[in-house]
């Protein structure tokens, strides 16, 4: 992030916010690059530096609420999507941006839904590493209903970690065992599945320290990789990156979500490219095929990389060409938005 001006601001909720920024060169578009759990916009680093700066594109990439230099607040209302998003407009206001292409990975394509659905006019492009586009729902979370469901259509509940993530204090787990929530994340898919998509699995997997030795995938195996990470966490916390969670889980997003069905923007009417990652359990293709089908992805163009969940560390060229080709082939319907 050398390459990068480091910047602050406080937005309207009171939120302040560390950001790195370029200036887009010529006619080229602007992209705000949202993270998700548990990274920050240094996650961004090679992305930027090795594919999106050299093509002139410019670049916001913030360090999101309750990660990295950002704010941690411990109450969980400002962890609702509809807040953040409002603090991602209050960004791009401050910044003299009114229209940007978003690009997100993890929460962050949950985030990056949102900021189309609730804030249209500001998105001209739609980006998403892993999972797909997360359309607004009508009715508040349900985990039971959700678990059926992906039980139905994928054969598994991929979202059983969220027993532990929205647990109340269930963050100390997880702060406690840093070193085995790195192996557990950074294992690879079958490992990741083992965790995260079974009942009680990752919170057996934190507390056994065994599990701190066990292997990673070569990315995660680069000197300094591990240390910066855990180090990184240890001086943050989970706590802040748990409140994304809990605020789902309490349906702090249903209003707005009911407001961008009555308001048509379901349908994401704009160029959007999805990277699906084929080893990545939580987020597999069938979700954006479905969404699709339905109508709901008019201008969806399908990228396929065999990686696992962290894809544009672990095929960092396939993962940064997909973003680039996709830039450049839409270019000139983008800047007419």
């Amino acid at each position: 992030m050398d390459k990068l001006d480091e910047k602050s601001f406080k937005a309207a909720s009171g939120v302040n916010y560390v950001y790195w920024t370029a200036k887009a060169n010529g006619d080229k578009q602007t992209i705000l690059l949202l993270h998700g759990c548990p990274d920050s916009a240094s996650l961004w680093s090679d992305l930027i530096s090795s594919h999106l700066l050299p093509n002139g594109y410019g670049i916001i990439a913030p360090d999101l609420i309750g990660y990295g230099s950002s704010d941690k607040p411990e109450d969980v209302s400002f962890y609702s999507m509809n807040s953040i998003c409002k603090d991602m407009m209050s960004l791009l206001e401050h910044e003299h941006t009114p229209k940007v292409i978003v690009l997100g990975h993890d929460f962050g394509v949950f985030l990056a839904s949102k900021m189309y659905s609730f804030h249209p006019d500001a998105v001209i492009g739609l980006i998403t590493l892993g999972s797909a586009y997360v359309p607004p729902s009508p009715v508040p979370f349900d985990f039971e209903q959700i678990k059926a469901m992906m039980e139905q259509y994928q054969g598994y509940c991929s979202i059983w970690y969220f027993e532990l993530f929205t647990r109340d204090k269930g963050y100390q787990v997880i702060d406690a065992n840093l070193e085995s929530f790195f192996t557990a994340l950074h294992g690879g898919g079958e490992r990741m599945k083992e965790v995260c998509c079974n009942q009680g699995a990752f919170e057996a997997w934190l507390k056994d320290e065994g599990n701190i030795l066990k292997s990673v995938l070569p990315y995660a195996d680069r000197d300094g990789f591990r240390e910066e990470w855990v180090e990184r966490l240890r001086r943050d916390g989970l706590r802040g990156p748990m409140n994304w969670y809990k605020a789902i889980a309490k349906g702090l997003i249903t209003e707005a979500d009911k407001e961008a069905l009555k308001n048509g923007t379901h349908v994401v009417a704009r160029p959007y490219l999805t990277v699906l990652a084929l080893q990545d359990p939580l987020a597999p293709a069938v979700a954006v095929h479905g969404l699709a089908t339905q109508g709901l992805l008019p201008e969806v163009s399908i990228k396929e990389v065999d990686a696992g969940h962290w894809s544009m560390y672990e095929k960092p060229k396939e993962v940064g060409d997909a973003v680039v080709s996709w830039l450049q082939e839409k270019h000139k319907g983008l800047i007419q938005l």
